[in-house]
């Protein structure tokens, strides 16, 4: 019965290791597969059925032949680059109604800003052939002001250090930047955070490394390079250099359902920055609560050409009302009071966030205090509901409000506050 116990063998071996290295192959691939696992299946029952009898040579050729194929549709998968290979990402249809600007917006390309709402993104990463995990990501916003958000590699060195490189997005703070049902890239609510819009960087360009520790219950990862190249203005001699940063962050995980987390981010070159956050989290039951504190400074950069200074605080508390309901509220400040306003993307205090110097009337030629500047609160309220795995609908009313009258309206005169209503429909893939 050593032919038996060969096929047996084979059956097993391409029925288990062989579909996971082929899953992600294209689909004639998949069926030419599955169809060679079921004459496999037909050889091992008419053997079984034979089984007193001496080995038939013509079985023996088939089988041999069928294992044939099925390791060159291996080596096939391999070579092409298939194996390892994963694509997924995001669309959101979403619409939104501010009081301000008096528009009503239908947008699914450009991500959910004050200006437009709507989000596409689509993932791909490349897994190493040795289990090692993503060597290479690269992620595209089709329609957006920057095509690419991502494209890094990561190269393991041991089991606990990494390299990583390329474009990479900032990692201040705890909210995610996209809608995905996937909690390592989604947004809860449909809008950002204060924080997240105003105090805080967007890009890297740059080379750094990660560590993990204990078994993961640590980690620490820091890249130098270029941040935010647009945000870099010539100087007087019409030259541009770009700004050199050091980022890093550092997380301590308690256990899987606690979190606290310390980065940092220090420019120099052409503009100098400082930025510290701490950022923190806790899901127990159906709860989920998250917390953010930032602290930044950034010379010649407030209003009256001081050094403009930033406290911001943010946090989200959530309740799933029943598994696919989840009730959502979130509320910010940003303290920037100092030289006039002003903070890392509000730079001068524009007032096109409701910061800036604070605006004392609501007409047109008021009174501007040169020397104060506004502080912004913002008050999020949001639902989430899960229609599938894969499909969200979401809700959110938002208020901004500031401490001047900083928010320009259609018609010409400014306001304190600014009232804002969104829905969008995001599909995960």
């Amino acid at each position: 019965m050593r032919f038996q116990k060969k096929l047996c063998v084979l059956a097993i071996a391409s029925l288990f290791p062989l579909a996971s290295a082929l899953a992600q192959t294209p689909s004639d691939t998949r069926k030419e597969i599955d169809e060679l696992k079921a004459q496999l299946k037909m050889l091992q029952e008419k053997l079984e059925a034979l089984s007193n009898a001496t080995e038939p040579a013509p079985l023996v050729q088939q089988a041999n032949r069928l294992e044939q194929k099925l390791e060159l549709q291996q080596t096939a998968s391999e070579a092409s680059g298939f194996s390892g290979l994963k694509v997924n990402g995001v669309i959101e249809a979403a619409y939104r109604y501010d009081d301000a600007g008096k528009n009503h917006d239908f947008a699914a390309s450009s991500g959910y800003t004050d200006v437009k709402p709507g989000m596409t993104m689509v993932q791909i990463t490349k897994e190493s052939q040795d289990g090692q995990g993503v060597d290479w990501t690269l992620r595209l916003l089709p329609g957006g002001d920057y095509l690419v958000h991502e494209a890094s590699v990561s190269i393991p060195l041991g089991k606990e250090n990494r390299i990583i490189g390329g474009l990479i997005p900032d990692f201040q703070g705890y909210e995610m930047p996209f809608p995905n049902a996937n909690s390592t890239l989604g947004n809860q609510l449909i809008t950002h955070n204060a924080l997240y819009d105003l105090a805080g960087a967007s890009f890297y360009t740059g080379l750094g490394m990660s560590h993990t520790f204990d078994s993961g219950k640590y980690a620490f990862k820091w890249l130098v390079g270029n941040v935010d190249k647009a945000y870099d203005q010539p100087d007087d001699l019409g030259n541009t250099k770009n700004s050199v940063a050091l980022a890093y962050r550092f997380d301590y995980f308690a256990d899987e359902t606690k979190y606290i987390g310390l980065s940092g981010l220090h420019g120099s070159s052409n503009r100098n920055f400082n930025i510290v956050a701490v950022d923190g989290g806790i899901t127990r039951g159906d709860w989920q609560v998250n917390a953010q504190i930032t602290l930044g400074e950034m010379p010649r950069a407030a209003a009256n050409g001081e050094t403009a200074q930033w406290t911001g605080l943010s946090g989200l508390l959530s309740y799933k009302v029943v598994p696919r309901l989840q009730l959502i509220a979130r509320a910010d400040y940003i303290q920037n009071s100092q030289n006039g306003g002003g903070t890392y993307v509000d730079v001068g205090g524009t007032g096109s966030y409701g910061l800036g110097p604070e605006r004392l009337g609501p007409a047109a030629d008021s009174d501007v205090n040169a020397t104060t500047g506004a502080n912004l609160t913002r008050l999020s309220l949001g639902t989430n509901y899960q229609i599938n795995a894969n499909t969200q609908w979401k809700t959110e009313y938002r208020l901004d409000q500031s401490t001047g009258y900083n928010f320009l309206l259609d018609y010409g005169t400014y306001s304190k506050t600014k009232n804002s209503l969104g829905t969008s429909l995001v599909l995960s893939f």
